[in-house]
């Protein structure tokens, strides 16, 4: 009850003193009740949700550590690599020395300057090129065939050049009118 119509059965006397405060104690205790009622609501979930929960944030977890964990040994594969092209890399040659070899890579042409040594070497199969990163726009460099292959066995997408196995696998088509005519490795141009 409001004040004011406390006041007005007071007045009258249709109730009395004990009557207002029984009626004040149970909307009291009304309140309160419901509050407890919304605060029960509110608590949580049931258990089986909780824990259904628990184990999906657990699984993801686990996710995040498995992708990290080969982030890490992606990037230590690749510091190895990096380690080996730069111990085992044969020297740019400059001057007269230098000619230029050709190769295609990734569907694009780049050169290198190499020494004649160096492209027999490539023509034969025992040197083959690879790149001083994963990113072939770093560049590329002559490296021994036993080191190209330690290379292919830590990561196969490293890009690697090796001529010799290029040319076996690039047969002339059969309608082709210079299918009889074969182009030497070494052409100069």
């Amino acid at each position: 009850m409001s004040d004011d119509l406390r006041s007005q059965l007071l007045k009258t006397g249709l109730v009395d003193e004990k009557q207002v405060r029984q009626a004040k104690s149970q909307k009291h205790k009304a309140q309160k009740g419901n509050a407890k009622k919304k605060k029960d609501r509110n608590t949580g979930p049931e258990p089986g949700v909780a824990e259904a929960r628990k184990a999906e944030q657990a699984e993801r977890s686990r996710q995040k550590n498995r992708e990290q964990q080969e982030r890490t040994e992606r990037r230590a594969r690749h510091a190895q690599i990096r380690e080996l092209v730069s111990t085992h890399l044969a020297p740019i040659p400059t001057g007269d020395a230098a000619l230029d070899y050709h190769f295609q890579q990734g569907g694009q042409i780049r050169h290198l300057p190499v020494t004649a040594d160096l492209q027999k070497r490539l023509a034969d199969g025992r040197a083959a090129l690879a790149g001083l990163d994963v990113r072939p726009e770093k560049g590329f460099r002559v490296i021994p065939r036993e080191t190209a292959d330690r290379i292919r066995e830590r990561d196969p997408e490293w890009p690697l050049v090796i001529p010799a196995e290029d040319e076996t696998g690039s047969e002339p088509a059969p309608d082709d009118p210079y299918k009889d005519y074969v182009v030497p490795d070494d052409l100069m141009w």
